[in-house]
């Protein structure tokens, strides 16, 4: 099994789908969490916030930000996002899972989305919002179900 393949596998583990939306009424959000393979190691890209926004100026996290009345759910959010501040198409994502959602530090409620990139993504980042995109972010594999 390749990494890629790998990844999937475990991330499926921790697949919530729609089985959280009866939670309270927050402003929703989400984020792409963006992987890609390269040389048979297994990356993720990352942003760098405009310094020129009102909430986490200047914040390492990844493309993602608040649901908008069009979008049907998490997973649309994440990835209209992820179109908005780094160019990436949303034909371009192989969504794996939503993860767990959390409730930052300004009362959104975020959801995680999990997806793979074509390594070759090249982000054009759109300054109103992002400063930079980090493409060479290497991750390990953690098996935590076993």
């Amino acid at each position: 099994m390749d990494i890629k393949e790998e990844t999937i596998a475990i991330l499926k583990q921790f697949d919530i789908g729609n089985k959280l939306s009866y939670l309270p009424v927050l402003p929703k959000a989400s984020v792409l969490i963006p992987l890609f393979v390269k040389n048979g190691e297994l990356y993720t890209l990352m942003t760098l916030r405009s310094k020129e926004l009102k909430t986490s100026a200047g914040e390492v996290c990844f493309p993602g930000g608040k649901r908008d009345p069009s979008d049907r759910d998490d997973v649309d959010t994440a990835l209209r996002e992820a179109e908005e501040e780094i160019g990436l198409s949303p034909e371009g994502v192989q969504v794996v899972c939503r993860l767990f959602p959390i409730i930052n530090k300004s009362g959104l409620l975020v959801t995680p989305v999990v997806g793979f990139i074509e390594e070759s993504f090249y982000p054009c980042p759109n300054p109103a919002e992002v400063e930079v995109a980090i493409r060479r972010v290497r991750l390990s594999i953690l098996d935590c179900s076993k």
